[in-house]
């Protein structure tokens, strides 16, 4: 009977711990983000421009945004700014390469799966606006040629993450998106990013 008891009392205890102390609360949230981004440029046709023959995978480089939502329940709806540092990818003999960066607006919608628990899982989805500076570039005589190509692309993005509840207002998140970001001179632009952050309800 004492044993029954104590495994009674151990679960209960534990079942707190993950529930939490207080139930997660809604309304108004700022968030802020960092990471690493893994830019991609795919051919999407044949062509015998520089771009779209081009199969690039560029160096990982840093990001970091920063977001205004609101949460109901499992539901949460943000606005969010995102910066990346330039990528730059060169030939072996280093006279031409690409020199390539984003930064976009996203209107994004997550669904928590336990919001009131202290480790909920999510899934994430959204649609905005990328602005893309490429530029080509190739040396000719020792002078820098470059070809300027920059765009307004409509960008959606789908990805997955975890949130560690701290207390009922602040949470940690840490995640994996994939964006797309349009085409650009007949090369279809992507990324892969892995972010973690901080997020705050009022």
């Amino acid at each position: 009977m004492q044993k029954k008891i104590l495994t009674f009392a151990g679960a209960l205890l534990l079942s707190t711990v993950i529930s939490g102390t207080a139930a997660a609360r809604d309304g108004w949230y700022a968030a802020i983000r960092g990471g690493v981004t893994n830019s991609n440029m795919n051919s999407v046709e044949e062509s015998s421009t520089t771009t779209a023959t081009a199969d690039v995978d560029f160096d990982n480089v840093w990001m970091m945004s920063g977001a205004v939502g609101y949460r109901y329940s499992y539901f949460r709806a943000e606005l969010e700014y995102s910066y990346r540092e330039d990528h730059e990818e060169t030939s072996s003999s280093g006279g031409s390469g690409t020199e390539f960066g984003f930064h976009n607006l996203m209107l994004n919608g997550y669904f928590d799966f336990l919001p009131n628990y202290v480790v909920s899982p999510y899934i994430s989805a959204g649609i905005g606006w990328s602005q893309i500076n490429m530029d080509i570039f190739s040396t000719n005589f020792g002078e820098r040629i470059t070809e300027n190509n920059d765009t307004d692309n409509f960008t959606w993005s789908i990805g997955a993450g975890m949130t560690v509840r701290v207390n009922k207002c602040l949470n940690i998140d840490a995640g994996y998106r994939y964006l797309d970001m349009g085409d650009i001179d007949n090369a279809n632009i992507n990324a892969h990013e892995v972010y973690f952050g901080l997020r705050y309800t009022f």
